[in-house]
């Protein structure tokens, strides 16, 4: 029989299925279904050559099929032809072409093939419409062919990158475009993509947000849960939604803040509508009821729970606070439209059965040991009512504000002014501090201790009154009783009244008293008292008292007196001389003086010394000369001696007043004078040359040259340490250490001595 030679091609197949562990036996065996199965030739493969070994009764059908399902060699990575395979099984070169034909099913047990490219079209991503994300590229033409190309609600991928929106993104239905990465070309996170919801990774944390909005859209994250089971664990909360947050570091600062769930809505729209930033809302339904099932759970439109285990103060601890509401508002609101807490209380349908309410809020403890610091505590200012009830409407006469018996009600942050109610004397009692200023009692007897200071009347009463008030029933002499300076006022404005006061009973109309009575029984009239028989006192600011006009013989007739003292003018009064009461004589702080013009020309004190302006050249007496123009005494001429004083018999030849001086020489440039404030001075042209004041000590200014030279005052260290405030820059000798020492703003300094040279 011929020897036949298989072709090369046929070769390469047998061997690679030789080397993938093909079974070596003469005939191939049977596989499990769907598992590959390679093509052996007739007679299997020689174990020794892994070529294949031919039977002898093969037929030629049998060579030409193997033949017609080889591979030749030259076909590997060729247009229609094979991929290449590595030593591994893996393809070589990549696969290109249109895959819309090829099949996928994932590892996931139960998992069914189907076509890849309906995989791939239901997890479209932002690349397959050629998005760039290079931070240059305009990279809105992508967004928009992705989001036409998929239906309303798809879901969007975008990877990392820099996005680069060069034009406005619009949409006409809403997709979902979740980034993964995706920046902005600035580097900002993005916040928009049109009006679409964009799903991201912002600061850490998962990120939803919508950059603009048309009318009606829906939330950007909607929670829906239908509590439909019964039963369950024992005290289990079954919640939608739940934050918990749990703080176990410091933080960087004290004052780091840490918001378990935040909610913040900026609003700047204008119309009708009402803007919330967070509700909750519970509602039992009408029929919630009808199934006959008896009593409901418990519901909460909210709950807050703020507690502190530590069992420490508020010091120690940390504040507490259950919930805090901050409405902060510029500028008045006249219409109380800005409410920091409301609370409606009212059944829900106001047409229907009003609803009825134990408790409008009811604060209490579930212990008798717990106390409240305060129970409301308003703080700030207020422009109309801290508690404003005026719109309420009680019923069955319920009262407004319940405190309770034997408790206060203050009215001020120091809880002295308060109200209380003594159920013991069945009185409502006003008390300041510890003090009862009134009290009401069961048959409305007041008692009471009324003090004001001048902001307002003690007891006002209006209206119409047969007596206005009525004393005649006291069982008492002193029915009415007024302080000094009180007064009782006889007309609405208070114009006229009575009142004592120094002394003296005063009646007023209009503020000008027109009538006095002192405790001697003196009357003092204001006005003009006709009654010439009585002795009486006539006073009035706005004219004379007595005033006398025409042509009499005597002005004033005083001769019928039968008095030494005929006329009396009272200090400060005066004698006017003349109409215009130019020329006048007057007594006043013990001195009768005449005046000419307003001008004093004449002084006589009550010790007989007399004072004249101008010149007296009488020098026999004893006299005082004033002359603000020229000297009190001029001297001119040759005289032995200008002024001799040498003839006096007294001690004390010569005294000047404090501050004036003597001067040496006509120009009065070198002076001596004494001041009580500044003491003995000897000055050149204003300029002091020596000072001495009372305790003796001597301020020169210049140089000092004693003939014996200058001797500092020698004390003891003692006495140098105890000198109480000395003035810096004194020097004074320390007799311990026989050197000078200087006081300094430092203290005592020791002056350093050095010998002097040869």
């Amino acid at each position: 029989m011929r020897q036949f030679k298989w072709p090369e091609s046929l070769y390469i197949c047998l061997a690679a299925a030789a080397l993938g562990g093909a079974a070596s036996a003469a005939q191939a065996q049977p596989v499990a279904t769907g598992a590959y199965t390679p093509t052996l030739p007739p007679g299997g493969l020689d174990s020794r050559t892994t070529l294949p070994g031919l039977w002898q009764n093969a037929t030629i059908a049998q060579v030409a099929g193997m033949a017609a399902g080889s591979v030749q060699k030259t076909e590997k990575n060729q247009a229609d032809g094979v991929a290449g395979l590595d030593a591994s099984g893996a393809v070589t070169v990549p696969v290109t072409g249109n895959i819309s034909q090829a099949f996928v099913k994932t590892a996931l047990e139960g998992a069914l093939s189907r076509a890849l490219s309906a995989y791939l079209t239901e997890n479209p991503g932002a690349k397959d419409f050629g998005i760039a994300l290079d931070g240059t590229t305009d990279d809105v033409p992508a967004l928009k062919a992705a989001a036409a190309a998929v239906s309303a609600g798809s879901i969007i991928r975008v990877p990392a990158g820099k996005l680069h929106m060069g034009q406005a993104f619009t949409d006409d239905h809403s997709v979902l475009w979740q980034l993964n990465g995706t920046m902005m070309d600035d580097g900002a996170p993005v916040t928009q993509i049109g009006n679409d919801v964009i799903e991201s990774t912002l600061e850490g944390g998962k990120y939803f947000a919508r950059g603009q909005s048309h009318a009606d859209m829906s939330p950007v994250i909607r929670k829906d849960m239908d509590i439909t089971h019964t039963g369950g664990t024992r005290g289990f909360v079954m919640s939608l939604d739940k934050d918990n947050c749990t703080l176990k570091s410091t933080g960087a600062d004290l004052d780091d803040y840490i918001w378990c769930h935040s909610v913040v809505l900026t609003s700047s729209a204008a119309g009708l509508g009402e803007h919330v930033a967070s509700a909750a809302f519970a509602h039992r339904p009408s029929d919630a009821l009808s199934d006959k099932k008896g009593r409901r759970a418990q519901i909460w439109a909210g709950y807050d729970e703020t507690r502190d285990d530590t069992g420490q103060s508020s010091d120690v601890a940390g504040s507490l606070v259950g919930r805090e509401i901050d409405v902060f508002a510029n500028g008045d609101d006249p219409n109380g439209w800005r409410i920091g807490l409301q609370l409606q209380v009212a059944g829900s349908d106001p047409a229907g059965t009003p609803g009825k309410i134990g408790k409008g809020i009811a604060l209490g403890n579930n212990d008798g040991t717990s106390t409240y610091g305060i129970m409301f505590d308003a703080a700030g200012r207020f422009d109309t009512a801290g508690i404003d009830l005026s719109a309420s409407t009680p019923v069955n006469d319920a009262p407004v504000l319940n405190i309770g018996a034997n408790r206060n009600l203050s009215f001020a942050a120091d809880h002295k002014p308060h109200l209380r109610f003594d159920s013991a004397s069945y009185s409502l009692q006003y008390f300041y501090d510890t003090s009862r200023l009134l009290s009401v009692g069961l048959s409305g007897d007041i008692t009471t201790a009324i003090s004001n200071g001048a902001d307002g009347i003690a007891f006002s009463l209006t209206g119409d009154a047969l007596i206005g008030l009525s004393l005649v029933n006291l069982n008492v002499p002193e029915a009415l009783r007024f302080g000094s300076g009180q007064q009782l006022s006889w007309e609405p404005t208070a114009t006229v009244s009575t009142r004592y006061q120094d002394g003296k009973l005063t009646d007023k109309m209009s503020e000008t008293v027109s009538r006095t009575l002192d405790d001697s029984g003196n009357e003092r009239i204001t006005g003009s008292n006709l009654n010439s028989g009585m002795i009486t006192t006539l006073t009035n600011a706005d004219a004379s008292a007595v005033t006398l006009n025409g042509q009499a013989l005597i002005g004033v007739n005083l001769t019928g007196l039968n008095t030494t003292e005929a006329l009396r003018l009272g200090s400060g009064q005066q004698l006017s001389w003349e109409p215009t009461a130019t020329v006048s004589t007057r007594y006043q702080d013990g001195k009768l003086t005449d005046k000419m013009s307003e001008t004093v020309s004449r002084t006589l004190d009550d010790s007989g010394n007399e004072s004249i302006t101008g010149s007296n050249l009488n020098s026999g007496m004893t006299t005082t000369l004033t002359n603000a123009d020229a000297s009190a005494v001029t001297l001119n001429g040759q005289a032995l001696i200008g002024v001799n004083l040498t003839g006096l018999n007294t001690t004390e030849a010569l005294r000047l007043g404090s501050g004036q001086q003597l001067s040496w020489e006509p120009t009065s440039v070198i002076q001596t004078g004494y001041n009580v404030s500044s003491g003995l001075t000897d000055s050149k042209a204003g300029a002091s040359l020596r000072m001495l004041d009372t305790q003796g000590n001597e301020t020169l200014h210049g140089t000092v040259t004693p003939e014996g030279g200058l001797h500092l005052p020698a004390l003891s260290r003692e006495q140098i340490r105890s000198w109480k405030e000395p003035a810096i820059g004194l020097v004074v000798l320390d007799a311990d250490d026989d050197a000078p020492v200087v006081y300094t703003s430092g203290g005592w300094k020791l002056m350093v001595l050095q010998a002097l040279p040869e």
